[in-house]
């Protein structure tokens, strides 16, 4: 999450809940869509348009065709069926992610509001915590930084576990940065990395390392970059993560030659390319080329 965060994570988290295995229909609509067959739920959906689970369905295909204007027409009508639990707060969301889509912020953080007011009204937490980073994004992506890190705030003292403190820590470390406020940026980018370092998986731990590193970079604290990229090297390197042990020694050698130290860096250089020549990534070729 280096310049937008995503929302990629609300629709994993939201869609897959019991108010779409009521029927058989309704499995199949949701089928469709995991197996990529949005045509084919779509036209599923059409068939039960007195229901609003099948309008939820139809909204979420035409969303992942990027027909996001059909979509809220879809997510609306839903609403307009009177759903009630979390059909009616995925709607409010769906919505608002689809309205986001089209750059219409200030309505897509009406909607959040929405969903966030129905999920406060159930005391449903996690769907709380959830509508408040949603928020958050909607306020990151126009800039309103400070809006956006109250929203973040409000949705960390909802985290339950080590996984969704750590996503809070992460989305507040990215405000902080914006608002060039790189001391709080270090300190929750490193409280969410530890927490990754538990509980996330290792991409997620590389990526939110290099990030550190970066921070730290930005402070021109070289030797707390220095630190943080030796121990994601190691990290990469007794894991199996070649990937990544190639991208942190480019990151680090831009470190080193901050510092001017020329020979470290092109020693890092030498390796990344060792590794990039054996794996031929596009993106360890892209880095190297910009670091020459």
């Amino acid at each position: 999450m280096n310049s937008k965060i995503t929302l990629a994570f609300v629709l994993s988290a939201l869609i897959v809940n019991s108010s779409f295995a009521k029927d058989a229909a309704l499995e199949a609509c949701d089928a469709a869509i995991k197996n990529h067959q949005y045509a084919q739920a779509i036209t599923l959906a059409e068939q039960h348009a007195s229901q609003a689970e099948f309008w939820l369905c139809k909204g979420r295909a035409q969303s992942a065709l990027k027909q996001d204007t059909a979509a809220q027409e879809s997510f609306k009508q839903a609403i307009a069926h009177k759903p009630s639990g979390l059909d009616l707060i995925s709607a409010y969301m769906l919505l608002g992610n689809a309205q986001l889509e089209t750059k219409a912020h200030a309505v897509a953080i009406e909607s959040y509001q929405q969903a966030l007011k129905f999920s406060e009204q159930q005391d449903m937490r996690r769907y709380t915590r959830i509508a408040h980073n949603l928020i958050g994004e909607a306020y990151f992506d126009i800039g309103q930084y400070v809006e956006a890190l109250k929203s973040f705030e409000s949705g960390e003292k909802l985290a339950m576990n080590d996984d969704e403190r750590a996503d809070s820590y992460i989305h507040e470390a990215l405000a902080y940065q914006h608002m060039q406020q790189i001391d709080n940026a270090i300190e929750y980018q490193l409280k969410g990395t530890l927490m990754l370092l538990k509980s996330g998986t290792p991409d997620q731990y590389a990526e939110a390392s290099l990030t550190l590193g970066q921070l730290f970079d930005a402070k021109k604290d070289y030797v707390g970059a220095g630190k943080t990229y030796q121990r994601l090297m190691e990290y990469a390197h007794d894991n199996g993560g070649f990937f990544y042990e190639a991208k942190t020694a480019i990151y680090w050698a831009e470190t080193k030659r901050a510092q001017g130290d020329a020979a470290g860096a092109e020693q890092l250089i030498k390796q990344a390319e060792k590794i990039a020549m054996q794996y031929k990534d596009p993106e360890l070729d892209e880095l190297l080329a910009k670091f020459k």
